[in-house]
């Protein structure tokens, strides 16, 4: 019969091997977001590592636009055979909930692996007279809305870790947005804002510098590079907001190739160097595979969207 080019990957399926002629050709991971960012910085780690345990090359395409709808609603609508996936991120349980006609949910994709998240938190400059969280509390209170605090941009997690800070600890902030996080970190360092919201991993170089103070994580757990910040359930405030990054299929992809696919980015996770990686970019890893994965993602839709409509600029239904 000759040689068989193409290399089988075998699995055990309920006891049983079957035979997967997957995959053949290389994989599309699609970054919804233009290269240079957070995004795409992570989506091209996992697209390296991935591509050492999954046996084939992973390549990134940024379609970006549409705050990441094009790249989402591209990847959703694929042919559903494994070979585009889709680089999940926040937005994709955030838009949905703000923007008319959003033509993209999670409901649209195979789970396959969440790989990440980063917590948000609240910074000021470090030589504020604001030292901890209940500092700022207190004179937000004692000054409803006067207190100016940066965040990413309206709709961003960022500007809703505010909110739900807002509203656990029943306070009225001026907020600014600015084009990304970037922009709202200079504004501080300006001394033109009181505090900023941002990614945990946005702020840490500048904590680091000795430049700003993180007053608390605004999530569940601590942020491993920073970790003697509080969160803000630590401190008895129920606000957790987090940016999120994984990895999907479109709907209707085989059950034996997902499962293939888990499978190797599982190993992705456990992989030393990649592990290094995310701790070096203050990315705290976190794994959730398969249907456990597709749950967690509905369960941050419905917290988004909660928080939206508190926020005030969920859609009107």
């Amino acid at each position: 019969m000759g040689l068989i080019a193409t290399v089988l990957a075998v699995f055990v399926i309920q006891g049983s091997s079957v035979a997967l002629d997957y995959p053949k050709k290389k994989i599309e991971l699609v970054v919804a977001f233009n290269p240079g960012g957070g995004s795409d910085i992570l989506g091209r780690a996992v697209a390296q590592y991935g591509s050492k345990y999954i046996g084939e090359t992973i390549f990134v395409t940024n379609r970006a636009g549409g705050a990441g709808a094009i790249g989402f609603n591209y990847g959703a609508k694929a042919k559903p055979d494994g070979y585009v996936l889709t680089f999940i991120v926040t937005t994709l349980t955030i838009a949905p909930h703000i923007t008319k006609g959003y033509p993209v949910t999670y409901k649209d994709y195979e789970p396959i692996a969440l790989v990440a998240v980063v917590p948000s938190c609240i910074s000021v400059l470090a030589d504020s007279k604001y030292k901890t969280l209940e500092d700022f509390i207190k004179a937000a209170k004692a000054n409803p809305g006067k207190l100016r605090v940066g965040q990413a941009g309206t709709g961003s997690p960022w500007h809703l870790a505010g909110e739900a800070l807002a509203h656990a600890a029943s306070l009225k902030l001026t907020y600014v947005p600015y084009k990304g996080a970037g922009p709202s970190i200079t504004a501080l360092l300006g001394g033109h804002l009181d505090a900023t919201i941002t990614s945990a991993s946005e702020i840490f170089p500048h904590v680091q510098a000795g430049k700003v103070k993180t007053l608390a994580i605004i999530a569940e757990n601590r942020f491993a590079a920073m970790k003697e910040v509080p969160t803000t359930l630590q401190l008895g405030y129920q606000a957790n907001v987090v940016s999120w990054r994984g990895i999907a299929a479109p709907k209707g992809t085989p059950k034996e190739i997902v499962d293939f696919l888990i499978n190797g980015f599982e190993k992705v996770s456990k992989d030393p160097e990649f592990l290094k990686l995310l701790e070096s970019r203050g990315t705290d890893l976190k794994f959730i595979k398969g249907e456990a994965f597709g749950k967690w993602l509905a369960m941050m839709h419905k917290d988004y969207g909660r928080i939206a409509k508190m926020a005030g600029i969920a859609l009107k239904k």
